[in-house]
């Protein structure tokens, strides 16, 4: 009977932990993301606040390459160190070049995303506007995780005070996502796995900008991980 009972117990534990994705096991390559990855036009942003300006070679806790040796970011909202003109933590890349609103400018990147986040937000890919005097405007762009799901967050005005959602992907966990965002005469396209989900034409928006990558927590609790199988900007 008691081998029954544990066999059974057995049985529910691995039925439970079947049920839903969990973050990845905390197995990384020894070889920097550098080594597969081309990290030569980016910096990266990461909690004290702490920023890592040449990163060939470079590798953390936050920053690396998991065993199949994809670019993994792995961060606990709840610490501390944030960067100014927030509450949230970060680890992000930011990409060096600032661009105009005429492009053509590009950003590909294929990606999972697990978050156990409270509450459940997260920022993997941005656009984000800078002044002519190096100072942060808004961000232009969020590509999110809203409880599970791909969302696109959109400025609507040069202020920055209003936003468009848009429905990317459902269930992001459930699979990859190929996401490329493109801006060229003042138009964004956003494609989600080689189907376009947004149009919109950004004529009002007056500020250079730049990309970002990575996880971003809209969260003072929980563990939120990202994982990419490919990442290109220019």
């Amino acid at each position: 009977m008691r081998r029954f009972f544990y066999w059974v117990a057995g049985l529910a534990l691995l039925y439970a932990t079947s049920l839903a994705p969990a973050l990845a096991a905390d197995v990384v390559s020894e070889a920097a993301p550098s080594s597969v990855f081309d990290l030569r036009q980016w910096k990266l942003q990461l909690p004290g606040p702490k920023e890592v300006k040449n990163l060939q070679g470079y590798s953390s806790a936050y920053f690396g390459l998991d065993a199949e040796r994809h670019l993994r970011f792995r961060l606990d909202a709840a610490e501390k160190g944030t960067t100014p003109n927030t509450s949230y933590v970060r680890a992000e890349l930011r990409h060096l070049p600032n661009w105009s609103m005429a492009g053509p400018h590009v950003l590909s990147a294929e990606f999972r995303a697990v978050s156990r986040l409270k509450p459940d937000r997260l920022t993997v890919l941005q656009i984000h506007g800078i002044t002519d005097r190096g100072e942060n405007a808004p961000p232009l762009l969020r590509i999110a995780l809203n409880n599970g799901d791909l969302v696109a967050v959109i400025k609507t005005t040069v202020a920055g005070d209003s936003n468009d959602t848009v429905m990317l992907q459902r269930g992001l966990e459930d699979s990859p996502a190929k996401v490329e965002v493109r801006v060229q005469s003042s138009q964004m396209t956003i494609a989600v796995n080689g189907e376009v989900k947004a149009s919109r034409n950004l004529s009002f928006w007056t500020f250079p900008n730049y990309w970002k990558a990575g996880i971003y927590p809209q969260a003072h609790a929980g563990i939120a991980e990202v994982v990419f199988y490919r990442l290109d900007a220019d």
